[in-house]
């Protein structure tokens, strides 16, 4: 009798510890997503306040202009063109922070979400087993216990060495758009490489390589920065990146005086994506090629 009585007792024991378990591998899964969702948000922060600081240095220098075509004079007009053209480089850096801006904010909602769901399904996998029987004695594996749902197949899940803990590796890239948003072009340069050459069948590997293209042009390196933009159109033909790495490519052949090949390039980009925002401004430039 002593014997039946102490049966349960040891199961009962086995089952708490279970569960004790399946806990601290949820809590450690929480505190993952929560680090990561903090991180979005100052990183989101800081883009905020570039892209701020861009808005103020673009009102100024329309300012700027305003008052110079007001009290212009002769021989004046080349300080208008270059002012000018520092508005649209202005306008066109703002407009980029917009996006990366938006990307960030929806990958921080997406994360939250993820969270939130991940909570529900650990309140229901951590609820004892009400059912008595030999399930009770010989606990099985339950669903979510010590299990981390799978990363998506475009994104290869990355591993701490040691540690067992996933690393997500959108957070490389979020970095290293923080980084080129705030001016940091040789840094961000190196993150970018290291994301496309780590994570090359991620979704965000051919923004990474746009981002390589354009921390070259940034800092005036336009032979690297052409090769590095027709590198995204031969490696990702199908990428959502190629219009505006087509555009890019065919702007930096004219900073590079190269009209012929700028011609050709825009015109690929009309063709092939005519419903692409890059494609109208190919066209502006063509216009603007055809009456030199």
């Amino acid at each position: 009798m002593r014997g039946l009585r102490t049966l349960p007792a040891a199961a009962c024991a086995v089952l708490a510890l279970a569960l004790v378990a399946g806990s601290g591998c949820y809590s450690k899964r929480f505190r993952t997503i929560e680090e990561s969702i903090a991180s979005l948000s100052r990183q989101a922060d800081s883009l905020a306040a570039a892209h701020e600081r861009t808005r103020t240095e673009l009102d100024a220098t329309r300012a700027e202009l305003a008052q110079t075509v007001r009290s212009l004079r002769a021989g004046s007009e080349t300080s208008v063109q270059e002012m000018g053209v520092r508005i649209e480089q202005l306008e066109s850096r703002l407009e980029e922070q917009s996006q990366l801006l938006d990307e960030l904010r929806q990958r921080a909602r997406t994360r939250s979400l993820g969270l939130d769901s991940t909570a529900v399904g650990s309140s229901t996998t951590a609820s004892p087993n009400p059912a008595p029987g030999p399930a009770a004695s010989s606990p099985a594996p339950r669903p979510g216990a010590t299990m981390t749902p799978p990363a998506p197949a475009t994104v290869p899940p990355a591993t701490a060495p040691g540690s067992g803990v996933r690393v997500d590796p959108t957070a490389a890239y979020d970095q290293a758009v923080v980084d080129f948003t705030q001016g940091r072009f040789p840094l961000a340069l190196r993150e970018f490489r290291e994301f496309v050459r780590d994570y090359r069948a991620s979704d965000l590997a051919d923004n990474a390589q746009y981002g390589v293209g354009e921390s070259f042009y940034a800092q005036g390196q336009y032979d690297s920065a052409a090769v590095e933009y027709r590198a995204v159109v031969d490696a990702w033909p199908a990428g959502d990146k190629v219009p505006a790495a087509l555009y890019k490519l065919g702007v930096t052949y004219q900073k590079m005086n190269r009209s012929p090949e700028a011609r050709a390039t825009y015109r690929m980009l009309v063709d092939k994506h005519p419903r692409a925002g890059e494609a109208r401004l190919a066209e502006e430039r063509l216009r603007e090629l055809e009456q030199r």
